[in-house]
C-alpha cells in the first residue's frame, strides 16, 4: 500500500495558527515549567490541583523518607523588580493571606522573573534548551496580616533561588 506524503498546513494553503494563549496565561505556564524542569533535577514530581481555590498551582512531592511535600503558588513577571539584594513582587492580597496562613503542610511563593521580550524566554537547539531568567521562592509563613485590599509587595532575597540545590534543602526542612 503507497504511503502519501504529508503536506506542510502552509503549502495547502491553511492560514498559519494564531496564538490564543494571552500574555498572562503564557506566563503562567512558563513559570510552572519552570517549576517543573527544577522539580524533575532534583528528583522530586510536581502535581497540580484541578482548581486553584487556596492560593495553591501545585505541589513538590519527594517520595523518599518521610514522603514531604511543598505547596507552591506560582507567578511570573516580564517586569523590571530585580533590586540590588531583593525583588519586590506585588502580590495579591488572597494569594498573600492564603500563604502565610498556619498550615500542616508548608507552602511557597515561587516567582520567576522572565525578560520582557518573549521570544528571549526559552531558546533551544540540539545542544541546549536554556529557560530566562530566574525563579526565586519565599515563604509566608508567620507574616503579619495587612490591611491592604488589593496587593502587598512582598521582598524575596535574591539569594533564594529556585533551584535543583534549594529545592532539596526545602524538602528537607519540610521532612522534619
Amino acid at each position: 500500500m503507497p504511503t502519501r506524503a504529508r503536506r506542510h498546513p502552509e503549502a495547502a494553503g491553511h492560514a498559519e495558527v494564531q496564538m490564543l494563549m494571552d500574555a498572562n496565561t503564557r506566563k503562567e505556564r512558563f513559570s510552572l515549567a519552570y517549576i517543573a524542569a527544577v522539580a524533575a533535577k532534583a528528583g522530586f514530581d510536581v502535581v497540580e490541583p484541578s482548581v486553584d481555590v487556596d492560593s495553591i498551582d501545585g505541589a513538590l512531592i519527594s517520595h523518599a523518607g518521610r514522603r514531604p511535600r511543598i505547596e507552591f503558588q506560582a507567578k511570573a513577571t516580564a517586569r523590571d523588580v530585580l533590586g540590588d539584594d531583593d525583588i519586590g513582587f506585588p502580590l495579591p492580597i488572597k494569594n498573600y493571606d492564603d500563604l502565610r496562613a498556619e498550615v500542616i503542610v508548608p507552602r511557597i511563593l515561587i516567582l520567576v522573573v522572565l525578560p520582557q521580550a518573549e521570544d528571549a524566554w526559552l531558546t533551544h537547539s540540539e545542544e541546549e534548551l536554556v529557560l530566562r531568567h530566574c525563579g526565586y521562592y519565599l515563604s509566608l509563613a508567620g507574616l503579619p496580616e495587612r490591611d491592604n485590599s488589593a496587593s502587598v509587595t512582598v521582598r524575596i532575597p535574591r539569594e533564594n533561588r529556585f533551584d535543583p540545590n534549594r529545592l532539596a534543602a526545602l524538602m528537607n526542612l519540610a521532612a522534619l
